[in-house]
């Protein structure tokens, strides 16, 4: 299974980095491989007034990033200076120029350079792909003529209603007035009637009627625009209240002079309410972004990101414009299938300029919602709070270092301090150790070094040592233990007392202390020191201290051996004997045959018992003296415990009810010797039949899988052992009740073996519910 894993995971790894190799290859290719295309750029504008912003520059990106190098052909249309017929003479005058030339696409931006185009009905418009990006308000009528010609408009309609819950959403709370240019140019006339599809008209009003105009027709149809849609006329500065949205529709195009400018500057420094929405770009669009003193948004983007002061709004911005653009141009130029219809709406996001947004007190980041991109956000603005948190949290960590240094500076003057005394001390010592069986020594790193005593102490001169070096005197067997001491002064600053045996000549090995502990010198490293002192003829009064002990103790097992001995083996013996002089005593004729038969049987009972006396001594003197050899064996232990039963079903006093816990259909292999394990469990199964008057006993059979161990216990509910008498079952001679029949060495004798098997008995028992003995052992590992 880990083999099949890691070959997939393998196989993962290796599509991956060839896909990630495409990807590069791909992008590698395209832009050292790009095919030179000559495209017609025509703009709506003058050369002269820059209204694009970098749209062409990221135009040109767009195409490269799709393996085309652009070669621009760009004409201008001029719309502001040239009325539409001219510029319909001036497009034609163009295509003219630019018919024998192998253009591959024909790109125009903005209405009016979109009108001009589609009105000449020029030939060349049949053989060449036509793309109109950005424009407003196309004229379906006319672009349906083109139905069966590779043209397509991408319409950037102004979207009123986005623009202005956008605007509503930076200023929560307070009464917005959308100051709307309205004119009665064709754009305008579009704009405005596109206005008033969504907007209440009773939101909107007309600022500035009657003597502000300088030409009477304007203010004639002006007046017939204000009946038809049944505006109310208003000036500027007139009462917002809160929460509300009013559409003031202003013509600046036809006022006279500057007053509408100063009456809206009034408004402005009395509510600071009013909001400028741009809808459509010609020659007094821009101008009045920058003339008024208030925050301007757009529909459109033209002059965003630019000097307009436009602050932001919903739109097609350049990089959506110039991404669309090229991505449909590329699909033309290709030959792809590119279907109905023919005009295609284009994506437009919520976008700020933080340049203009932040010059506004009004504005709050904290309104901006989620979705919105913000462009020239300095990195200072972006992240002032975090920058905020940054530098205050590094005051703070500066505070923190430089309390822990002084800390530090005085923990140093204190260990050297310390240190001093240390050395102090340890002159001291050396004067009271001096002419004794004792040596001072300390270890810095890996190197140790001793006292002046140390000579006297072991008849060597040389005092220092490398530590792995110094090792070469110890006893083999004690290596490690210097070994872990050594890592255990490192974690632990308390005293530590070892022996260890040393050979510093070529006599035997002595036995010496050391006395020792960890502490820290003047430069803060672990330093560690202490005594060694000889304590040979010490330790070897302590052996015979405790050989003598040893003797007593098996001076006073033998003699308590001996009288358990002569107490169990006196009462069958005097069973035996008594019943024996009766019957081939004088009177023993008299006996009555069933009297006989009973006493006979009462001597084959205690002959029975003092041959298993006999029989559990001599059997516990091999186990203690090693000469019981164990015939062990793989067998299973279902099998096992299910001939147990079997065997013991008519053994069991009928009056209990004998169960069986077992699961036949595992395999249990376990390594044990049969017999004596049979043994072991028959052993707890007479005691729980002795013991059990009423009731159960159970032979039990359970499995640790986690663990690999097997457990087989005998049940019972007899009346159990008391808790202090637990720990002393195991003890020979012990017997919970004296006048009960048995040597008190069977529990001793399962123990022995059940230790020679790798495993050990654990009993469970409450007095009156009964007792549990349990046999835990190992399971044998299957290849």
């Amino acid at each position: 299974m880990k083999t099949d894993k890691l070959k997939y995971a393998f196989a993962f790894i290796l599509l991956l980095c060839a896909f990630l190799c495409g990807v590069n290859f791909k992008r590698w290719y395209t832009a050292n491989h790009r095919i030179e295309r000559i495209i017609s750029l025509m703009y709506s504008s003058s050369p002269y007034y820059d209204c694009y912003g970098n749209f062409e520059e990221l135009l040109r990106q767009e195409f490269r990033k799709q393996g085309i190098e652009p070669v621009f052909n760009k004409f201008y249309l001029d719309f502001n200076t040239v009325d539409p017929k001219e510029g319909i003479k001036n497009m034609e005058a163009y295509l003219e120029i630019i018919k024998d030339k192998p253009v591959a696409l024909i790109l125009t931006v903005g209405d009016q350079a979109v009108s001009a185009l589609f009105n000449t009905r020029h030939r060349l418009l049949s053989s060449v792909s036509v793309v109109a990006c950005n424009v407003h308000f196309p004229d379906e009528k006319l672009i349906k003529e083109y139905e069966r010609r590779k043209v397509y408009v991408l319409r950037d309609a102004p979207d009123f209603q986005r623009n202005i819950d956008f605007i509503k959403s930076l200023r929560p709370q307070v009464g917005i007035d959308v100051i709307y240019n309205i004119d009665l140019t064709p754009l305008g006339r579009k704009s405005f009637d596109l206005l008033t599809r969504f907007a209440d008209r009773k939101e909107m009003r007309l600022l500035g009627c009657g003597t502000a105009f300088s030409v009477e027709p304007e203010y004639k149809e002006l007046q017939e625009m204000v009946e038809h849609y049944n505006l109310m006329p208003a000036r500027a500065g007139s009462h917002v209240g809160k929460d509300e949205i009013t559409i003031s529709l202003c013509p600046f195009r036809y006022t006279k002079g500057t007053s509408l400018f100063v009456d809206m500057e009034k408004s402005k420094s009395g509510q600071k309410k009013e909001v400028f929405l741009l809808d459509k770009f010609d020659q007094m669009s821009l101008p009045i972004t920058k003339a008024l003193n208030i925050p301007s948004f757009s529909c459109i983007r033209q002059g965003f990101g630019e000097d307009a002061k436009i602050v932001g709004g919903y739109m097609a911005t350049d990089e959506i414009s110039a991404r669309t653009a090229a991505d449909f141009s590329v699909r033309l130029m290709n030959k792809e299938k590119i279907g109905m219809p023919k005009i295609r709406d284009m994506e437009k996001e919520y976008v700020l300029d933080w340049t203009y947004f932040s010059a506004y007190a009004d504005f709050d980041v904290e309104n901006v919602p989620e979705n919105v991109r913000i462009i020239n956000y300095s990195f200072y603005d972006r992240y002032r709070n975090e920058l905020y948190f940054l530098t205050g949290l590094f005051i703070l960590a500066f505070i923190l270092v430089l309390v822990s240094w002084l800390r530090i500076r005085r923990r140093s003057r204190e260990e050297r301090k310390n240190l001093e005394m240390l050395e102090e001390i340890h002159k001291r010592l050396t004067l009271s150790m001096d002419g004794g069986r004792v040596a001072l020594w300390d270890i810095q790193g890996e190197n140790i070094e001793f006292d002046e005593n140390y000579t006297r102490l072991v008849g060597m001169e040389q005092r220092t040592f490398v530590r792995t070096d110094f090792l070469k005197y110890a006893y083999p067997d004690d290596v490690s233990l210097l070994n872990s001491l050594y890592e255990t002064l490192h974690q632990s600053t308390d005293m530590h007392v070892r022996r260890v045996r040393f050979s510093f000549s070529e006599e035997n090995y002595r036995w010496y202390e050391l006395r020792c502990r960890s502490l820290k010198d003047a430069k803060g490293r672990i330093m560690l020191a202490g005594v060694m002192q000889d304590i040979q003829l010490q330790v070897e009064r302590e052996e015979q201290l405790i050989q003598a002990k040893q003797m007593a103790e098996n001076a006073e097992l033998k003699q308590s051996f001996l009288n358990n001995m002569s107490h169990e083996i006196r009462t069958p013996l005097n069973a035996i004997v008594g019943f024996t002089n009766l019957l081939v005593g004088e009177g023993g004729d008299e006996i009555e045959p069933e009297e006989k038969k009973a006493m006979l049987e009462i001597i084959n009972r205690n002959n029975e018992l003092l041959l298993k006396l006999v029989n559990d001594v001599v059997e516990i003197s091999r186990l203690d003296s090693g000469n019981l050899d164990l015939k062990i064996k793989e067998w299973n232990m279902t099998t096992v415990v299910k001939e147990i039963y079997m065997a013991y079903q008519t053994l069991i006093k009928p009056s209990l009810q004998f169960h069986l816990v077992l699961d036949e259909s595992l395999s249990l292999p376990v390594r044990i010797d049969r017999m004596r394990f049979i043994q072991v469990i028959s052993n707890f199964l007479n005691n729980a039949d002795k013991f059990t008057r009423s009731g159960s006993v159970t032979l039990g059979c359970s499995v640790d899988k986690e663990h690999r161990k097997v457990s087989v216990y005998v049940q019972d509910t007899g009346k159990g052992i008391d808790e202090k008498e637990l720990m002393m079952i195991f003890d020979r001679f012990y017997k919970t009740d004296e006048f009960e029949q048995g040597s008190g060495l069977g529990l001793s004798i399962c123990k022995v073996i059940i230790e020679r098997l790798c495993g050990h008995i654990e009993v469970q028992s409450e007095v009156g519910k009964g007792s549990r003995f349990t046999v835990i052992l190992s399971l044998m590992d299957i290849i």
